[in-house]
């Protein structure tokens, strides 16, 4: 089965785009209490500064903005080269002053006190969605060129995860493949997009050779998000299409509401998995289509998230309607 072809791929790049254009600035922030962009507290970004800012978080310290080749900086800094270090990247239309990384940042120094970097690329990404391609393909060297500083200040690559959503994944998967330095440990892909990806190569979108380990958590398939796998490991949340809880596509009044709802379980879900290593056991898949008509019924002991228990494959997993989103024993 084609799960999308060009033609709907061409039709749902313009349909979508044109909606978040329209609909994003009022349903994120009246909706879902987001921070808006014009807030006082601007943690960390400087608004003077580069396209692309990385801004690193610890527990109880001051957000830290981390700027490329300038040592003083870094030594300034309270980076902790024997703590792993999680970079966080949002997706189109965003920054990290929103939930996609505000709330997984607060997850990962809930469990441990990590190294958190948000990188910011709102600048590259505030506009139209094909210049928002370009942009990540910047944004991309950009965050290469982070790592194989960090790796210059001797940050193993074995510490390293990028996690991306939407974008922001493909952002990630093209850092990866740029590297010189080695791999990075892992790459978490949350919902990685589909329009205007769906033909390309792997030298500019995730794949599986863009880290040692790439997981993906599946959530809009062929609306927002990538259907087919991407990962060494592809999880497929309630069939990775629609999500319990969220608006009906069909409902003209609420589609705003309803792409940003489902897009935005892949990080939301993975929030939860930081704090809860067994908040999504799974299920194993053969194909996509079986994931897509939830008839995955081998049972395993993989837990979505919690990379100890992963064995490479197609995985699906139910979810509550809302948080907390993982299913009862």
């Amino acid at each position: 089965m084609d799960l999308a072809g060009p033609f709907a791929g061409f039709i749902t790049t313009v349909t979508i785009v044109a909606t978040l254009l329209y609909m994003n600035g009022h349903f994120r922030q009246q909706k879902y209490g987001l921070v808006p962009n014009n807030t006082e507290d601007n943690g960390g970004l400087d608004p003077n500064g580069p396209d692309v800012q990385f801004i690193l978080y610890k527990r109880n310290s001051s957000p830290f903005n981390l700027v490329l080749h300038d040592q003083t900086k870094f030594d300034e800094s309270r980076f902790n080269k024997s703590s792993p270090t999680k970079i966080i990247i949002h997706g189109f239309l965003s920054g990290i002053r929103e939930e996609v990384f505000t709330l997984n940042k607060d997850a990962f120094l809930k469990k441990a006190d990590y190294n958190v970097i948000g990188m910011d690329w709102s600048a590259l990404c505030e506009f139209e969605y094909l210049s928002a391609m370009r942009g990540a393909q910047i944004a991309s060297q950009y965050l290469a060129e982070m790592i194989e500083w960090l790796v210059m200040q001797d940050v193993s690559l074995t510490d390293i995860h990028l996690i991306g959503h939407s974008l922001g994944a493909h952002v990630a998967g093209m850092a990866g493949s740029k590297l010189t330095s080695g791999k990075v440990s892992r790459i978490t892909g949350l919902d990685p997009a589909l329009p205007g990806y769906y033909e390309r190569g792997p030298q500019v979108k995730l794949d599986p050779g863009d880290a040692e380990l790439v997981d993906v958590v599946h959530t809009y398939m062929k609306i927002l998000g990538y259907a087919q796998p991407l990962g060494h490991i592809d999880f497929y949340a309630n069939g990775g299409r629609y999500q319990p809880g969220c608006p009906d596509i069909y409902d003209i009044w609420k589609i705003g509401e309803s792409l940003h709802c489902n897009h935005a379980r892949s990080y939301q879900y993975f929030a939860e998995s930081i704090l809860n290593p067994k908040a999504f056991r799974c299920r194993r898949c053969s194909s996509v289509e079986e994931a897509l008509g939830e008839n995955c019924f081998e049972d395993t002991d993989i837990y979505m998230g919690e990379p100890s228990t992963y064995r490479n494959g197609l995985y699906f997993f139910r979810t509550r309607n809302s948080p907390p989103f993982s299913p009862p024993p």
